[in-house]
């Protein structure tokens, strides 16, 4: 802990401070008289130089930013990345792979503690799910969502940062992978070859504020590619330019010029649409990708959420399906199917299958999976967590075993306790929020059920997004 006041840091500027430990987006953190000072960059126990970041602050927490490491921790590492310290996509690169998945683990066991209510040393061992063999986390990830920014006769496409004003370029970003690089270098090059440059979010805001005419402005460009050749580029426009935007948009103007650069310039294989907010004009390409994942044919839409990396969800579903330990005369219950990978998985191993998701396009994306994988004892159902598992009940269907993911939101207890009427006597719960899994674990022990087994999946590598996974039983 350092003694001095959240004053007194502000007030000398440049620091030199020790780290305490890591924060909870893994970035070090100095406990102060009467506040936190947090450096991103930094690692628990180092002695760090650090300039405060007067223009970011949330109440007793102030940020600084990383000048010089003057005694660095042992488990420090060369991040490779010429952009380490502006860009936040990777707030892990800069520690080794044991402290990486240490820092992950401890993630898992602080939110069980905390929101579980089960002590550390009364929690079961938690092991460390990771692509094998473990790698330091370049390109892993498929797909990117890039911010659009005109400036003056040029503009930039990447992320913002914090740190600074420009936005970080991801065309070489060493995270991404080879496909996914070529194919943002394609997308940033049709920008850079046009004559008129489409407005950004911001040009339409002044020109609203102002009373002016409103063009249609990109707000951001996403980008997938699995496999070089293959892939998606959806570019949204801002909804302030008015209900008419989308037609606008791709019919005349600098945004329609930009579509029909990357017409030419896309591969056959790479989908090509715009939209605005719930809407979408398909352009070219197909429609659907197909991701060479989990040894399946598994298709997705521009409007279905799908994994950002594919060896580490791999892992993460052999993970699953042996901590179900599944048999052929099983009634599996897939909670948040999404796509429906997991449902298809376990409907190879077991006598039938319901998936259960809220998102409707993603039900519809699972069963057009179940069909091109022939799983066909999969069957799947769309509602909210608590009326689909509720009608489930009362149609008088029961299960043995079942899986939850409800991505960032946690079930709740009114739901969860229509799984012992279902049946369920085993379970496993991803959850890509840790805290909110561990909430909805506390609700299930208190209903009887026993945690048996944690672990801690790398899904994200090199950043600090850690996926809980827990099994529970019920006698």
């Amino acid at each position: 802990m350092d003694e001095r006041t959240l004053e007194q840091i502000i007030a000398q500027g440049t620091v030199d401070v020790v780290i305490d430990d890591y924060g909870f987006t893994g970035e070090g953190y100095v406990r102060l008289a009467d506040g936190w000072l947090s450096v991103h960059g930094t690692l628990p126990g180092e002695k760090v130089r650090v300039r405060v970041d007067v223009g970011e602050e949330h109440g007793r927490r102030i940020f600084g930013i990383l000048e010089q490491v003057l005694d660095a921790s042992p488990e420090r590492r060369d991040p490779l990345c010429a952009r380490d310290a502006v860009c936040r996509g990777c707030q892990l690169r800069h520690v080794t792979v044991n402290e990486e998945l240490g820092y992950h683990v401890r993630t898992v066991r602080e939110v069980i503690e905390k929101f579980a209510g089960v002590p550390e040393d009364e929690q079961p061992h938690c092991e460390i799910i990771t692509p094998q063999p473990i790698a330091r986390g370049d390109a892993f990830r498929i797909r990117s969502a890039l911010t659009y920014r005109r400036t003056d006769d040029t503009c930039e496409l990447g992320l913002n940062t914090p740190v600074q004003e420009a936005l970080v370029p991801m065309f070489d970003c060493p995270a991404l992978t080879t496909p996914v690089r070529r194919l943002v270098a394609t997308v940033r090059e049709a920008f850079m070859e046009l004559d008129e440059l489409p407005w950004d979010e911001a040009m339409a805001l002044r020109a609203r504020d102002e009373g002016a005419e409103i063009a249609p402005a990109i707000r951001t460009v996403s980008v997938a590619s699995p496999v070089i050749g293959r892939g998606f580029v959806d570019v949204r426009l801002s909804e302030i330019a008015g209900e008419d935007v989308l037609e606008r948009a791709i019919t005349e103007g600098p945004v329609a010029a930009l579509v029909a650069r990357l017409e030419e310039m896309l591969p056959d294989e790479v989908g090509l649409a715009v939209s605005v907010g719930e809407r979408r004009a398909h352009l070219s390409g197909p429609e659907r990708l197909l991701l060479p994942i989990a040894g399946l044919k598994i298709e997705v839409g521009y409007e279905d959420w799908f994994p950002a990396t594919i060896a580490p969800s791999d892992a993460l579903y052999d993970a699953l399906l042996e901590l179900l330990d599944l048999r052929e005369d099983d009634a599996f219950l897939d909670v948040g199917t999404g796509i429906g990978t997991i449902a298809i998985l376990a409907a190879k191993r077991v006598e039938r299958v319901v998936g259960v998701d809220i998102n409707r396009s993603s039900v519809s994306t699972a069963e057009l999976n179940a069909v091109a994988n022939e799983a066909t004892n999969a069957e799947f159902v769309v509602g909210g967590w608590e009326n689909a598992l509720r009608k489930l009940t009362l149609d008088g269907q029961r299960f043995t075993a079942a899986s939850i993911n409800p991505m960032r939101e946690p079930l709740g207890k009114r739901a969860l306790t229509y799984l012992k009427a279902l049946g369920v006597r085993r379970l496993v719960y991803l959850g890509p929020s840790p805290a909110s899994a561990a909430k909805d674990i506390g609700e299930l022990r208190q209903m009887g059920w026993k945690l048996d087994h944690l672990a801690a999946a790398n899904i994200h590598p090199a950043t600090y997004h850690t996926m809980l996974v827990a099994r529970l039983t019920l006698d």
